[in-house]
């Protein structure tokens, strides 16, 4: 279950008085930080693969990104320009997956 799937449970549970405001917002919070510690393993996994492998756009298969890993798979990263500006949005944090959620150095 994913953590939006989670949360909206949560607000259901609120609703129907089942839970009280203050334990929906400390459910949430874990939640949400559960989620940014699966993020900073997920950000090095990406590093890993950009940095090895980021020319034949495994990272990109690996976020999800399966149209835009199979054209890089087959210009060789646009001859490595791509290659070198997803190394970059990597390091800085500002790479995405498909759902266009940051994967943040952390």
């Amino acid at each position: 279950m994913s953590t939006a799937d989670e949360i909206k449970k949560l607000n259901d549970l609120l609703k129907d008085r089942v839970i009280t405001q203050e334990e929906f917002d400390s459910q949430k919070e874990k939640l949400l930080k559960s989620n940014l510690s699966t993020n900073s393993s997920d950000w090095l996994t990406l590093f890993l693969l950009t940095f090895f492998a980021g020319v034949l756009g495994v990272h990109r298969f690996y976020t999800g990104k399966i149209g835009t890993g199979f054209l890089m798979l087959i210009t060789l990263g646009g001859l490595g320009v791509w290659f070198l500006v997803d190394l970059i949005l990597v390091v800085t944090g500002q790479f995405t997956n498909k759902d266009g959620q940051k994967i943040p150095r952390t």
